[in-house]
């Protein structure tokens, strides 16, 4: 048997071929048949033109037995004998085999029809042409058939090599539609056509490669595209942005073009709602009930779809948990109408329902706490209590229950302490007292508790001191220094720190300057007395008998200041007349020294300011009188004239002729002003 027919084939039908067919569409060859039978059969396959392989060949039962011809022996030796049937049958075969060769080489395109060969027993040339027809229709298919075709034939056979590199050739034209495929974005369906390719094919490795490189570049992409994503959710759009731009450089014209544009478009429609997200926390953080229900509204406008959703719901549980807070505060602050009000303002999307439900009965149960009655905490403590330990603002129930438990035993002992402070006793202050004592710092009502202490102890303050200060008040009724004191001694028995203590010091020091008053005032009327008889001195030792820290010290130590510098003004101003009286020029120039130490305060200031310039006066006319025999000595006498005197100017203008008399070279210069002449020290002061 020839090689063509050990090869096991298959059918070939337009349709693509799987790796297994069901046998039942085989061709089966009769069981048996005589030799008779098969040389007719071989002249009908010689004269029809299909006898397979091209050549003559005679082919044995399936069953690998060998014929055995089942006609009469006789017949057989009949015709075997004869030289005639052996070159007859030798003729038919020669012409049989001829003729199927040139049809094969001249006449290939009767060939065309290759559904209808039997693929065991086809030659190579007819799988080899078959394989070129299927091949041509360039499809997936269609080359897998092909390649099978022509591999199916064994490796030594001389057309391998040519074999092979159309194999090579067909698999690169499926990996071709493959890879289109994968540039369209259908990555399974390009993996799928290139493992058809059989694995026995030399090129199948280029295969692996291939496929390999292709899932590289998708999972990269999807790599990249997620990693987009990731950055979109956290709002980062230029490093979404720079890993878009990385798909174009993948090789792969799907995510280059198709997922570049879709995920661009995502980056701008995403920032656009980033802007509005952010808008949201701005007003949201601006603060205040108000800011934050419209943040939550901006925050609401972000779809489902959006990658910016999770981040708006983030946002609304945080705008929620600060309305939460808001209402929190309304609530300890007693207004609970308002604190349930607030609180129903947060909307389901913020994941907060069950803390707002928590929340309002929280609050019930806070207006009932509030009436401040035994009944209302009962009342509130069963509400709190109906909150169990799944609950989310359990914890903040056991705390209030605890807390309303202390506030019912505090306001039954406030309620027992104002019975008995009711008679108005000191005994029943103070029994009211203790019975407040008893209310520990730590608990709710301890502040209310000190405050009804504070108050009892004012009562009993009141009480215990209101005698001493009215006794007070009667004996500085009667107005005298005696009476005075003992009025103070009195109002002093009143402790520091007592409820009447501020009253009474301020009536005693009222009492102390009156006593003062009474005692040091006719100090201060005879110095004045002193004084207006012109006894200055004895005036001054008068007020000085009224002592630092008396009610009329001040006003004795002014009238001291007054009548010193009037005293001092009287000396200067006497001496100053004294020194004046021997009329030279150097007396009257020391007497205006004196003159000008009179206080400006002195009531004699005046009478100083007076005698000054009429001993300027005199000096001006001792100067004049001088100058008829001594000029530069003239000159010296006019610059003993103080500046500021009515004399001064016309001394001045004085001076300027005489020294141009004496300097006649320098008349063109104007002379220098006369320096101002220094008071001499008075004789006090040396």
């Amino acid at each position: 048997m020839s090689q063509d027919r050990k090869t096991p084939g298959r059918w070939s039908a337009p349709e693509s071929l799987e790796s297994t067919k069901d046998t039942s569409s085989l061709v089966r060859l009769p069981a048996r048949k005589n030799r008779a039978e098969r040389l007719k059969e071989l002249r009908e396959l010689v004269t029809s033109g299909k006898l397979p392989g091209g050549h003559l060949e005679l082919r044995p039962n399936l069953s690998g037995e060998n014929s055995q011809p089942p006609g009469p022996q006789k017949l057989w030796r009949s015709w075997s004998n004869k030289w005639q049937f052996w070159l007859a049958v030798s003729l038919l075969v020669s012409l049989g085999m001829g003729f199927v060769a040139i049809a094969s080489l001249l006449n290939l395109t009767s060939q065309s029809n290759c559904s209808k060969i039997f693929w065991p027993t086809a030659s190579a040339n007819d799988r080899f042409f078959c394989a070129q027809e299927a091949a041509s229709k360039r499809t997936a298919d269609d080359l897998l058939l092909a390649i099978e075709l022509v591999n199916a034939l064994p490796q030594n056979h001389p057309l391998r090599p040519r074999i092979n590199g159309q194999i090579a050739r067909w698999s690169e034209d499926m990996l071709r539609l493959g890879n289109a495929s994968f540039q369209e974005g259908k990555l399974q369906e390009a993996i799928a056509i290139a493992k058809k390719v059989p694995q026995n094919v030399p090129a199948y490795p280029t295969v692996e490669k291939q496929i390999e490189k292709w899932q590289s570049i998708w999972s990269e992409a999807e790599k990249i595209y997620r990693t987009a994503e990731d950055h979109l959710r956290k709002e980062e759009w230029t490093l979404a942005f720079r890993q878009a731009t990385l798909l174009l450089d993948l090789g792969n014209t799907f995510w280059e073009s198709t997922k570049y544009e879709e995920l661009t478009k995502l980056i701008q429609a995403t920032r656009t709602e980033g802007n509005k997200l952010v808008k949201a926390r701005n007003t949201a953080s601006e603060g205040g009930l108000d800011n934050l229900v419209a943040g939550i509204k901006l925050a609401q406008g972000i779809g489902q779809k959006s990658y910016l959703y999770q981040a708006a719901n983030k946002a609304i549980a945080e705008f929620s948990k600060k309305i939460l807070e808001i209402a929190q505060k309304r609530l300890q602050a007693g207004d609970w109408q308002q604190a349930i009000a607030i609180a129903n303002k947060i909307p389901d999307t913020a994941n907060l329902r069950e803390q707002v439900q928590d929340f309002n009965e929280l609050a019930n149960a806070t207006s009932q706490a509030l009436t401040g009655s035994v009944e209302g905490f009962s009342k509130a403590i069963e509400i709190a209590q109906k909150l169990n330990s799944g609950r989310p603002l359990y914890k903040q129930a056991q705390n209030l229950v605890g807390r309303w438990q202390q506030e019912m035993a505090d306001v039954k002992v406030l309620d027992m302490a104002s019975r008995l402070a009711a008679p108005g006793g000191v005994n029943d202050l103070r029994a009211a007292i203790a019975q407040l004592q008893t209310v520990p710092e730590s608990n709710p009502r301890s502040q209310e508790a000190l405050r009804q202490i504070s108050s009892l102890s004012r009562q009993i303050e009141l009480l215990e001191d209101s005698p001493y200060l009215q006794r007070a008040n009667d004996l500085a009724s009667t107005g005298d220094p005696n009476s005075l004191e003992a009025a103070v001694a009195q109002a002093s028995r009143i402790a520091r720190g007592r409820a009447l203590y501020g009253e009474a010091q301020t009536k005693i020091q009222a009492w102390i300057e009156r006593r003062q008053r009474l005692v040091d005032q006719p100090f201060l009327d005879r110095a004045q007395q002193l004084a207006a008889g012109g006894n200055l001195a004895g005036a001054i030792e008068m007020a000085r008998r009224i002592r630092s820290g008396r009610v009329l010290y001040e006003e004795a130590q002014s009238n001291i200041r007054a009548w010193e510098a009037q005293f001092e003004g009287e000396q200067g101003l006497q001496n100053a007349r004294q020194a004046a009286r021997a009329g030279t020029a150097e007396a009257l120039q020391t007497a205006i020294a004196l003159a000008l130490q009179v206080p400006e305060s002195s009531s004699l200031r005046w009478q100083a300011s007076e005698a000054i310039d009429e001993w300027s006066q005199r000096i001006l006319a001792l100067g004049v009188e001088q100058s008829s025999s001594d000029l530069a000595g003239a000159i010296a006498t006019l610059k003993k004239i103080p500046s500021g005197t009515r004399a001064f100017e016309q001394a001045r203008s004085q001076i300027e002729v005489w020294e141009e008399s004496l300097n006649p070279s320098d008349a063109e210069s104007p002379p220098p002003d006369p320096p101002e002449t220094e008071p001499p020290s008075s004789p006090a002061s040396r």
